[in-house]
């Protein structure tokens, strides 16, 4: 990930992570210099930085109940939205106290990366409408069509960006 955000190094930016790359050491690596960026990111419940007690699907938790923990610098989340599920955030911007939404129930954790997650639905999406992937066992060869797919968005984003700046229309991806 310290690769990824090289060039926005030091820009005190937001971080919008998918439970693929939140983790708390790396979530306090970022914090620092010569990083200086902030993360928000749902986390896996199987990270060994997670309290048990965060990630257990009580029986007696009631819906909608949140549970909290702090560190120096950053805050873990535990939400229970539905019955047989938990949703686990990290967050290096919100450190002070759990904030609770008044008119949702919920975290405030939660409403910040819900805002800011928009891209990665939007190219999810994009990945959906069209896609090179195929069936395979194969692992180099799934890590290869989702190369395929962020190459053939990417270069769609870059050919609609520059067509728009002439003032003409794009045409679409599916044609």
């Amino acid at each position: 990930m310290e690769l990824l955000t090289a060039p926005i190094y030091g820009t005190n930016r937001n971080i919008t992570m998918d439970n693929w790359f939140t983790n708390v050491p790396l979530a306090d690596r970022l914090i620092y210099r010569p990083y200086t960026m902030i993360i928000v990111g749902t986390i896996r419940k199987n990270k060994p930085h997670i309290p048990p007690s965060l990630v257990e699907n009580d029986k007696k938790r009631q819906l909608g109940t949140s549970l909290f923990a702090y560190s120096s610098n950053s805050t873990l989340v535990s939400y229970k939205p539905k019955t047989n599920k938990i949703v686990t955030l990290l967050s290096t911007m919100h450190t002070s106290s759990g904030t609770i939404n008044k008119t949702t129930k919920k975290p405030e954790i939660i409403h910040t990366y819900n805002a800011t997650k928009g891209a990665v639905d939007t190219f999810d999406q994009m990945c959906q409408n069209m896609c090179a992937n195929r069936k395979t066992k194969r692992w180099p060869m799934c890590i290869f069509y989702n190369m395929i797919n962020m190459a053939s968005i990417n270069s769609y984003v870059i050919y609609s960006h520059n067509v728009i700046t002439r003032g003409k229309k794009p045409i679409t991806r599916q044609m």
